[in-house]
Parts: structure tokens; C-alpha cells; sequence
């Protein structure tokens, strides 16, 4: 049996966010496809844990913020791994859009001491999967030393008893409402979508901090999604879902995905997001 651990700054028992339902999906997936599949948070790890473990595991590393550089300098060199990007932790902000907010000038992080370290983590993984073809495109222009033919888009990955749940509701009858999700986050652009449902007369309502359950069910019966991040947000599960509840869609260009064949229809939706695991787990299965 192949053995796969995780590893990652957070885990779906940290808290739900995009990420981690994504590695959640994907690890359970792996269990039934007789992968030994562990798990281990970044900040417990050190060069000695991943010393005591490379002869027998292959690690797939997620978010990796809180990764010592030691571990990274050490996994460059001797270890069996590969990345899921779900961001751009090339760059010190996690956008290149909010480097540039920030600073006044697009982001040089590449060429800085930590960005050179993470280049080189990508440019040595086996695999690196990315959330979104501009994505994986925006960062390729970054990292020279990353390889196409390294890397493959998977997008993110729902757990199949989720896409179920999702397909049993989404004939709901819907009300005029919009969704307007309600953040905190810098790239989600809360203010900028509430002045663009005002301008076009749209109906809105805000969420926040819902279970996950209630918010698909509040999807469902709502007339339409309202998502116009400020800054590049690589495959955003919200607006999929809202794809796969019939929803009407008011986005940007900044949502990553949404000109992505697979994503301009419901059933095509449906129908990619249940082929991600085994694209996901045959590459391990034949390596």
C-alpha cells in the first residue's frame, strides 16, 4: 500500500475554508482508493520528522506558510514530494494584485531570498496542481525553473456526499435574493460587490459564517451570486456551487476559473467535479 501524508498549515478541524475542503475531499477520497493517506500540520514539522519519513512516504504539500525553510531546503534535496497551490505563495502577500495595492509596484517576490526558496520548492516537486488554468499560467511566468509538463490543473474538489446534498436541492424554488458573501478578506471585495448590486437595482442579502449545509440550502434558494473579487481568486467554491445550484452569476476577471470550458454549463459542472478525485489519485496510483 502507497503511502501519502499531508501536510499542510490547516486542516478542515482548524476551520472550513476553500483549501482545506478541498484537501479534505481529496485525502478521504484516497482512503478508498487504498492509499494510505496520514496527515501533519507545518509548524510540527521539522528536518528530522521528514528524515524518519521520506523512504516511506510520498508528501503532498498544501498551504505551506508556516513550513520551516530548513524543511524546504532539506525536502528540495532528498525527499519525494508534490504541491497543491491554492494560492500564490510565490509572492509574500498571496497575490500579486495586493503586492501591488500594497507597495505601489508589482510584485518582485521571485527575485527576494524567500521567493528564490519557494521557486526552487516547485521547480524540484514531482507534481505541482494548480486551482485554475491563469493561475497556473500567472505563476509559470514567475517561476522559471517550474516546468510545465510538471504541473496539471485540477481545480478544486468537492467530497462526493457534498455534490450529492448539492444535487438533490438544486431544483429549489429561488427568490429574488442575491448572495453576497461577507468577509473580512482583503481579495473577496464585500464592498465592491454591495455597490454593484446597488447600481443594478439587484435585491441582496449578506452571509457569513454559516454552516456549510445552510449556506448550499440558502444557495439554492436564492435567485443569483454576486462575487467580484478585487484580486485573482484561483477556483472559488462558492461561485461552483452556485453553478451547480442554477444560480445566475454576476462575476469578474478575477474569478479564475470562469471562462474554464468544464464551468459553462450545469452538467458539465457536475460532471468535471466528479472525475477530480481519480485525476487526482491516478497519477500516484501508476508512479
Amino acid at each position: 500500500m502507497k503511502k501519502i501524508a499531508f501536510i499542510s498549515d490547516y486542516f478542515l478541524e482548524d476551520g472550513i475554508g476553500g483549501a482545506e475542503l478541498t484537501t479534505n475531499a481529496i485525502m478521504v477520497y484516497g482512503t478508498k482508493r487504498d492509499f494510505e493517506v496520514n496527515s501533519v500540520h507545518c509548524h510540527k514539522i521539522n528536518v528530522d520528522v521528514v528524515e524518519n519519513s521520506k523512504d516511506d512516504f510520498h508528501f503532498i504539500v498544501c498551504n505551506f506558510v508556516q513550513l520551516q525553510d530548513e524543511v524546504k531546503l532539506y525536502m528540495i534535496k532528498n525527499c519525494s514530494y508534490s504541491i497543491i497551490e491554492y494560492d500564490y505563495k510565490i509572492c509574500k502577500y498571496r497575490s500579486f494584485e495586493l503586492h501591488q495595492l500594497q507597495e505601489g509596484k508589482p510584485c518582485d517576490c521571485e527575485t527576494r531570498i524567500s521567493g528564490k526558496l519557494n521557486s526552487a520548492f516547485y521547480g524540484y516537486a514531482e507534481k505541482v496542481w494548480f486551482m485554475s488554468k491563469k493561475q497556473r499560467g500567472m505563476i509559470l511566468s514567475k517561476v522559471s525553473v517550474l516546468k510545465e509538463e510538471k504541473t496539471e490543473v485540477l481545480s478544486s474538489v468537492f467530497d462526493l456526499g457534498d455534490l450529492r446534498f448539492i444535487q438533490s436541492i438544486k431544483d429549489n424554488e429561488k427568490n429574488d435574493n442575491y448572495i453576497i458573501l461577507s468577509s473580512p478578506s482583503p481579495v473577496k471585495g464585500t464592498a465592491e460587490c454591495v455597490q454593484y448590486a446597488e447600481e443594478n437595482e439587484l435585491n441582496y442579502e449578506l452571509v457569513s459564517n454559516m454552516p456549510y449545509p445552510e449556506l448550499l440550502i440558502k444557495l439554492s434558494m436564492s435567485k443569483g451570486l454576486i462575487f467580484r473579487p478585487v484580486a485573482s481568486d484561483t477556483c472559488p467554491r462558492l461561485v461552483i456551487e452556485a453553478m451547480l445550484l442554477g444560480c445566475d452569476l454576476h462575476l469578474n476577471e478575477h474569478v479564475q476559473h470562469k471562462d474554464e470550458e468544464w464551468f459553462k454549463k450545469q452538467d458539465s459542472c457536475h460532471e468535471h467535479l466528479l472525475s477530480r478525485h481519480d485525476a487526482f489519485w491516478n497519477y500516484y496510483g501508476q508512479r
